[in-house]
């Protein structure tokens, strides 16, 4: 049995320096809201009656099932997917004076940034293949490129922060960032509307993405600039070590997976993300199909419902301490049932449609706060009890394979809701929405359930 390995005491992290480092999660998320998010808008946009945009590849049916935009997030997903842990391996075996974890970050800023924007700029005016292969190759680099900073950012979660409660409260930080960043992404409606008399929707679209893509290249470099790596007197000699007997890429991802407990969290993390991705890429069909209000509220829900979850960040902090983190998870996937099961029914029943708005504001506020904070703290506390067990640091493994799993969630995800919007995305046959949400409930209850089989650490 492997002896029990101690990390020294470390003073509590400086706030500036909490606040460098979740600048780049603002940054990465904001990169990543257009090729994960905005794509949808841009390519497949909901039919309100009125098309906000040309059309630039086909927007129909391929194999009577699926669609160009799915097929190609869900490709670039499960691709990434499998980038995590090649990247977080390297990450965790690295010796780059510069450090293990911003060296990767420093060569993959720019890159990402650019092809963020590059996305939404096809090769050819209105319907054509170029665009069709521009945006394979674009999307799929973008998705490759992103492992390159987001895996090695993870990992330094643990080695800024080496108390759980302080953990706890830096990814909270980082949840604020991650929202910002999304909410940074979500202006372009209220962007589209301010200058629709001005310009035409895709010079709009287009110029707010490329002010996006510097925006997040300035932020993901705040952590590289000020945050220490290895590099710094922050990390003991322990951590700077890998277990040398597990010299291929992938011999530290199957020590993770042998960890039981950690192995059901990320289950739980790979069913959990079909119903989190739909809420996040939903909302404008549900604005425009089920509501049928103007697409400006795509922005002023999605902004709302961030707001409210973080004014509940202090609650999730005392129920955690009170309950536990288990616990507090398990609440907030019944949560996310009760928040689709409403989905579902919007519409079908009298009632104002500013109720409506209210009520799906106020239902997805708790789930989108504990699950912006909890998954990510207990990838962290999974990761260093393992530490504590083995002497061996393998945070970039764990949170790879954390992502790993999440991904392929997102990619069922991508792949399956753009088919499903084939079924109805208007007002006149919002069948497809609906779906999606019944599906999402589905999902949801196995997640709970799954949940169950889970102890904190």
């Amino acid at each position: 049995m492997s002896a029990e390995v101690t990390a020294p005491a470390t003073p509590q992290v400086p706030l500036l320096r909490k606040i460098a480092f979740a600048a780049g999660q603002t940054g990465w998320s904001l990169a990543v809201f257009g090729f994960t998010e905005l794509i949808y808008f841009f390519y497949l946009p909901p039919d309100n009656g009125q098309p906000l945009f040309k059309e630039f590849v086909f927007q129909g049916a391929v194999g009577r099932v699926f669609t160009i935009v799915g097929l190609l997030s869900a490709i670039g997903y499960i691709i990434s997917a499998f980038m995590e842990p090649i990247v977080g391996s390297l990450s965790d075996r690295s010796t780059f004076k510069f450090g293990k974890r911003k060296t990767f970050m420093a060569f993959s800023v720019i890159p990402f940034a650019m092809l963020s924007a590059a996305i939404f700029f096809p090769l050819k005016d209105g319907l054509h293949t170029l665009n069709a292969v521009w945006l394979s190759v674009t999307v799929i680099a973008a998705f490759i490129i992103k492992c390159f900073y987001t895996t090695p950012y993870n990992a330094l979660i643990n080695e800024i922060a080496k108390e759980e409660r302080e953990r706890l409260h830096i990814v909270m930080m980082l949840s604020i960032a991650y929202a910002l960043g999304i909410g940074i992404g979500q202006t372009i409606n209220i962007t589209m509307a301010a200058f629709a008399d001005q310009y035409s929707y895709e010079t709009i679209f287009q110029t707010s993405v490329l002010v996006y893509a510097v925006v997040a290249m300035i932020l993901m470099a705040m952590p590289i600039l000020f945050v220490e790596d290895n590099s710094g007197k922050n990390i003991s000699k322990a951590e700077l070590q890998y277990d040398r007997k597990h010299e291929g890429v992938f011999d530290n991802m199957r020590e993770v997976w042998n960890d039981r407990n950690f192995r059901i969290l990320v289950w739980v993390e790979l069913i959990y993300w079909f119903p989190q991705k739909i809420f996040i890429v939903a909302v404008p069909y549900i604005v425009a199909a089920l509501l049928q209000l103007d697409n400006v509220y795509t922005s002023v829900i999605l902004y709302a419902v961030g707001i409210c979850s973080l004014v509940m960040y202090p609650l999730v902090d005392k129920l955690v301490e009170r309950y536990g983190k288990k616990r507090v998870m398990q609440s907030a996937l019944l949560f996310l049932l009760l928040s689709f099961s409403f989905t579902a029914t919007i519409g079908l029943y009298p009632m104002p449609t500013i109720l409506f708005v209210v009520i799906y504001v106020i239902i997805n506020a708790y789930p989108t706060a504990v699950l912006g904070i909890l998954p990510m703290a207990l990838a962290g506390d999974n990761a260093q009890h393992d530490f504590r067990k083995t002497g061996i640091a393998k945070n970039a493994s764990y949170y790879a394979l954390k992502t790993f799993m999440m991904k392929i969630g997102v990619a069922v995800t991508s792949l399956v809701f753009p088919s499903l919007l084939l079924l109805g995305k208007s007002p006149d046959n919002p069948l497809g929405i609906r779906m999606a949400a019944v599906l999402c409930v589905l999902s949801g209850l196995y997640a709970f359930w799954l949940m169950r089989k889970y102890k904190d650490v």
